[in-house]
């Protein structure tokens, strides 16, 4: 099975066509340009959000080992977004 996950709207809706029937979802985070470049702030932010993209595609990887099925597993890919 094969995912597509986009980080922002926009990137969800201009992704490529892709062979078969991917799942997709959409996990929104802030992009770190509108921080400052080179603030502590920026550096907060970037962690942050690589921390919870950890969080979130070890999650995803735990729900595919389950041998669940297609439609629960979409559900659970999309409910990620919400942590």
């Amino acid at each position: 099975m094969d995912f597509v996950i986009a980080l922002d709207a926009e990137t969800l809706h201009d992704h490529p066509i892709w062979a078969g029937q991917p799942v997709t979802a959409q996990w929104d985070y802030l992009p770190l340009t509108t921080k400052k470049a080179g603030s502590a702030e920026l550096g907060l932010a970037a962690v942050q959000t690589l921390l919870s993209l950890r969080l979130r595609l070890e999650l995803l990887v735990s729900l595919h080992s389950r041998g669940r099925t297609r439609t629960d597993l979409r559900h659970d890919v999309q409910d990620l977004a919400h942590l």
